[in-house]
């Protein structure tokens, strides 16, 4: 796959954080490791992205972040994470899901 390209003007910052994984995964995937399973998780983590890219300038649905994170974390055996900004990018991402669940259950009590 090639990378995703970024476009920061009017894009929501989950769609370029969720752009930036991508193209930080694809060049530290151990590919030959990959089974059925990794290869379905890769699948899904490109076609949530696709989903999102195509209203960009929207934050994700909390559903579509969750999915995009429990990929990630399936994928962990078969990527290398050595690298900080790997570690950065999964903090921004938990950090952005726990802020909608909780933005989700404070307008669930109103």
């Amino acid at each position: 796959m090639n990378n995703v390209e970024i476009v920061e003007n009017n894009n929501h910052e989950i769609v370029i954080l969720m752009a930036n994984m991508l193209n930080y995964l694809n060049v530290s995937f151990y590919e030959s490791l990959f089974t059925y399973n990794h290869e379905q998780a890769r699948a899904e983590l490109n076609a949530i992205y696709e989903s999102v890219s195509l209203k960009c300038s929207e934050p994700p649905s909390l559903d579509d972040s969750i999915n995009f994170h429990r990929n990630i974390i399936y994928l962990r055996g078969v990527t290398d994470t050595d690298d900080a900004t790997y570690h950065i990018y999964m903090r921004q991402l938990k950090s952005y899901i726990q802020k909608m669940k909780e933005s989700s259950s404070s307008s669930s009590s109103l």
